[in-house]
């Protein structure tokens, strides 16, 4: 979460290891260790939403399951921040991006923020038409943005011989996940939390450099936070809703 500081300067207030406290309230005291300058020309409603969004993404194509030029990335949940965030990290690292979403009459909107595919993550077919598109192999890496059983199963049909599956969020408290699947298709599930202060300012200044761009759906004002959460819940987005103090 980031809240608006003096002079540009973006206060990070869930910084690694820390709890977020206050995240709705109009002032916050932060150590000065916590907070990022926001590159010039880059509002702030950009960098409040970069700042966590990318840097989980960053973490995971540089430590937790890297790809590359020549790769292919499959994104669960692909209308949410994180997703868009990780679309777009997948894409600078030269890999072709398929994204699953329950929102697919939206495609060209979500193209446009960074997918190359966008297939019905409703469609029982899901995974052959995962297959088709990656000639029959499955894609290199699966990058989960939502979580759980649904999601874990979609991931292991579709990830080819040797690849991994990344989970970057939690919509369950277990997941059951088939052991035979490890040995068969040689698969590596990992887990991917956000990465360093050094990822939080390498994000800032891919923002300012325009490398990435962060796709912002609706900001509203604090006092309406309980109808952001209204509107998140219903699945209407594309992209971050933010909360203006």
């Amino acid at each position: 979460m980031c809240v608006r500081g003096k002079d540009n300067l973006c206060i990070n207030t869930a910084y690694p290891g820390h709890q977020i406290f206050g995240g709705y309230a109009e002032y916050i005291v932060r150590s000065q260790h916590e907070i990022l300058r926001i590159p010039e020309g880059v509002d702030y409603a950009a960098a409040a939403a970069t700042l966590w969004s990318y840097t989980t993404p960053l973490n995971c194509a540089a430590n937790r399951a890297p790809i590359g030029f020549g790769e292919t990335v499959l994104i669960t949940g692909a209308s949410g921040g994180l997703a868009i965030a990780a679309a777009q990290v997948a894409r600078l690292h030269g890999a072709t991006v398929i994204g699953t979403t329950t929102k697919p009459d939206r495609s060209d909107e979500l193209e446009a923020a960074g997918y190359d595919h966008i297939l019905n993550s409703l469609n029982p077919f899901l995974p052959e038409q995962v297959k088709e598109l990656t000639n029959g192999l499955g894609v290199d890496a699966v990058w989960d943005c939502v979580g759980g059983n649904e999601f874990m199963r979609l991931a292991i049909e579709s990830v080819r011989l040797g690849g991994t599956i990344a989970v970057m969020a939690i919509n369950s408290p277990k997941v059951d996940i088939p052991s035979e699947s490890f040995i068969a298709g040689e698969i590596t599930i990992t887990g991917v939390r956000a990465a360093s202060r050094r990822d939080q300012e390498l994000c800032m200044t891919m923002l300012g450099q325009g490398r990435i761009r962060p796709v912002i759906d609706k900001v509203y004002p604090l006092k309406d936070a309980v109808l952001a959460h209204e509107y998140l819940e219903g699945r209407h987005q594309i992209g971050k809703v933010l909360l203006a103090p």
